[in-house]
């Protein structure tokens, strides 16, 4: 029998084609994992971000007022080289009530809200928090 007449129901390995075509399926799904856990520690450090502004917002809130009585204004500054904060204090003034407008109140309600904002991937992003607080009114 002629070589080229040999039984192919007997072949030793795979081809060089299926062995690349292999390869390259491989390869796609190496590519398609990886994206994947990159996207994963990209959406991680973002939701880090986002925790830790929402951490000082809210540091910033509940401190507003203790070490010195609430006056209307503005406060600014910056936590850890990275996030800068804004803290508003206004007097809130009901529209609807007449008490807003009558003097010698011992207490008044102030709106408070604070803003963080930090560069991230070359966008500007921003966690504003805002409340009101019943506080002593200043004379």
């Amino acid at each position: 029998m002629p070589l080229f007449f040999r039984d192919r129901g007997r072949t030793g390995g795979f081809s060089l084609v299926e062995a690349l075509v292999a390869l390259a399926i491989v390869g796609l799904i190496l590519a398609a994992t990886a994206s994947v856990f990159g996207t994963g520690l990209s959406g991680h450090v973002a939701a880090s971000d986002v925790d830790t502004a929402l951490a000082l917002a809210e540091e910033k809130l509940d401190t507003a007022g203790v070490v010195e009585a609430l006056r209307p204004g503005t406060s600014e500054g910056t936590f850890a080289d990275r996030f800068r904060w804004r803290l508003v204090v206004t007097r809130y003034e009901d529209k609807a009530s007449s008490t807003a407008d009558s003097p010698g109140l011992a207490f008044g309600l102030f709106h408070i809200e604070t803003t963080i904002g930090w560069r991230r991937g070359g966008h500007e992003r921003q966690v504003t928090l805002a409340t009101l607080r019943l506080a002593p009114t200043s004379p």
